[in-house]
């Protein structure tokens, strides 16, 4: 029945069809790299904890071992303990600006996923349309109303189509996005923290 209805959609059903596995793929691949990037078990208070206490050598072992980017910029500017404020501050923004590069990717794929597929849909069905308006122009004699009905429906599969791979591809997209705005504010956040602890003083 699925496979009727996707012949009847035309050409563009198989661009869709790859969207929607790109879609799955990258879904999945985004959901497994944003879990694990979560599972720090409190790493980043922990480590800033002992940071306040001047425990560095501990802290800078329980940074690198812990997952995630915010463990990840912290054993970043531990590393460069004792220098100025200014240099720490540089090394975490460019760690930071390196691990949110890492937490966007692909996402661009699912974004334009997202705003693509639509369209697509509404082309198939906008050349669909086309053809079944040709098709009874060429009719000679009474237009079967059917004959219409018939191209119609199978014009709309693909708007159909469109739309049932758009609408996931955007709700991931918005998720993982989130996802990463939250990532981002504790890596300012315990960053500049440890920039305040960690530069030598003026």
């Amino acid at each position: 029945m699925l496979w009727e209805f996707f012949i009847k959609g035309g050409p563009l059903m198989y661009p869709l069809l790859a969207c929607s596995i790109l879609t799955v793929v990258f879904g999945i691949e985004r959901g497994w790299h944003y879990l694990r990037a979560a599972r720090d078990g409190g790493a980043p208070e922990k480590i800033h904890t002992l940071i306040e206490e001047r425990k560095i050598d501990q802290a800078l072992s329980l940074a690198t071992a812990a997952p995630g980017p915010v463990a990840a910029v912290l054993a970043e500017g531990l590393r460069h303990n004792g220098n100025s404020r200014d240099l720490l501050e540089e090394v975490i923004c460019l760690r930071g600006a390196a691990e949110l590069k890492r937490l966007n990717q692909n996402l661009h794929v699912l974004d334009l996923i997202g705003r693509m597929a639509p369209l697509m849909g509404l082309l198939g069905t906008v050349l669909g349309m086309v053809a079944a308006f040709r098709q009874v122009a060429g009719a000679r004699g009474a237009v079967d109303p059917s004959l219409l009905a018939g191209g119609i429906w199978e014009a709309l599969i693909t708007t159909v189509a469109g739309l049932c791979v758009a609408i996931p591809a955007m709700i991931l997209h918005h998720f993982f996005e989130d996802r990463v705005r939250s990532f981002a504010y504790f890596m300012k956040h315990y960053g500049t923290e440890a920039a305040k602890h960690l530069g030598a003083k003026a």
